[in-house]
């Protein structure tokens, strides 16, 4: 199974009734959902974001029951998210990728990390930092974030 995100309709959508659907798509023709990442990467990544980056950790948390469960955010908690990501991201590059050792194996193994982590170390030619292993997974969810954030719009989970 696999994440996909997207920037969803104005908040409230989940309450439209047919018309209200029909009337938004007439004139927004629904937007292509982005995939992130495997569901498994994602549960790994919202874990090593809420243990590595204290800061990025409490803007995350109220909405993490969401995120983990591919909820809709509405449009105030996508901005947050967004900004708790951008912090994140910060935090994370001042901590060198061997740091995600440190978080245990509750989620991936030993192997698997040290294989996220060298994969990190050749698409950037030098020692990794933990932002630089989960780079594509911040780069994914950031760009949709923003495009939400600038048409003052949630995300939606789903595979559309």
């Amino acid at each position: 199974m696999s994440v996909y995100l997207s920037v969803a309709p104005p908040d409230g959508f989940p309450r439209w009734s047919e018309p209200d659907w029909d009337r938004w798509l007439r004139d927004h023709p629904w937007e292509a959902a982005e995939h992130i990442s495997s569901r498994g990467d994602w549960n790994i990544f919202l874990f090593q974001v809420r243990a590595i980056a204290a800061r990025g950790r409490k803007l995350i948390e109220p909405h993490l029951e969401a995120l983990i469960n591919e909820r809709p955010l509405e449009m105030m908690a996508a901005d947050d998210v967004l900004q708790g990501l951008i912090t994140a991201r910060e935090e994370m590059a001042k901590r060198p990728a061997q740091a995600l050792l440190e978080t245990g194996s509750l989620f991936a193994s030993e192997q698997d990390l040290h294989a996220m982590i060298g994969a990190a170390r050749d698409r950037v030619n030098r020692a990794p930092t933990c932002a630089d292993v989960w780079q594509p997974m911040f780069d994914a969810v950031i760009k949709v974030l923003e495009d939400a954030t600038t048409q003052k719009r949630g995300v939606y989970f789903g595979n559309v």
